[in-house]
């Protein structure tokens, strides 16, 4: 996949490591009442989500970022952590 608006070029398949610490897992399931009608709440979850996407996966996606195809790549990825985590 590619950004369309070339911040990024084509990137291979982003795995999330399966040992991820207790901290980000409870990152993750606070930060997805803010992301879960598929829309960042503000501003500040938005750049949140990045950023731990960003930590988790090992990339590097602006924060500031408007791009819709970085941003449902971030959400995606987080979508499927809060889904593998979540009891």
């Amino acid at each position: 996949m590619e950004c369309p608006q070339k911040y990024w070029g084509k990137s291979l398949v982003m795995e999330a490591p399966d040992d991820l610490p207790e901290e980000i897992i409870d990152e993750i399931l606070d930060l997805w009442k803010n992301l879960k009608t598929g829309r960042a709440k503000d501003i500040q979850a938005k750049k949140k989500m990045i950023e731990l996407y960003n930590t988790i996966y090992m990339t590097n996606y602006g924060t500031g970022t408007n791009c819709g195809s970085c941003i449902s790549t971030c959400f995606d990825g987080i979508k499927k952590l809060y889904n593998k985590y979540n009891d």
